[in-house]
């Protein structure tokens, strides 16, 4: 499981979420990500967090380095799922875009996730969900602050998994 996003998307705040707080570490400074690091869940299933993109103050050097950090992953075959994170409050850039395309051109399945959900206004939810279900085949809106929408990401990961578990076992 690998999630992906932005920097400053809120990444390490799920994963706090998901796995108990205090497992990833979250800053307000973009790009704190300079690695990918791996979180170990409950259920003995591994969780990727990949340096965001966009804001990070980097070399193109560094960020060449993370692509290649993440290509070997997908690589691997043993990504069952992107979580693609995205805040609807910001432009969609160039770089959601390319990562839904790269994805799906390696076939890795994706899920969009898009967060800091509680943000939004009632007409805000409405345009947003409108904008990226035209861009994304599936997305969850989630709140990692007030945990809204977090269970049914869990249960949809779960599903996931167990979906993935099938197929290779038979």
């Amino acid at each position: 499981m690998a999630f992906a996003g932005r920097s400053n998307v809120g990444k390490s705040s799920l994963l706090n979420r998901l796995l108990g707080k205090g497992a990833a570490r979250t800053s307000r400074t973009p790009g704190k990500t300079r690695g990918i690091y791996f979180y170990d869940t409950h259920e003995g299933h591994h969780f990727a967090d990949l340096p965001g993109t966009g804001f990070a103050r980097v070399s193109i050097k560094e960020r060449e380095g993370w692509a290649h950090l993440a290509e070997e992953l997908f690589a691997s075959g043993r990504v069952v799922l992107t979580v693609q994170l995205i805040d609807p409050k910001v432009p969609r850039a160039a770089a959601d875009l390319a990562l839904r395309d790269y994805l799906s051109a390696r076939g890795v399945p994706a899920l969009c996730v898009a967060t800091k959900w509680d943000r939004l206004s009632a007409r805000e939810r409405a345009r947003a969900g409108r904008e990226l279900q035209g861009e994304h085949q599936e997305v969850l809106p989630v709140s990692a602050r007030t945990g809204e929408g977090i269970e049914t990401l869990r249960n949809e990961i779960r599903r996931r998994i167990q979906e993935s578990e099938r197929n290779i076992h038979g």
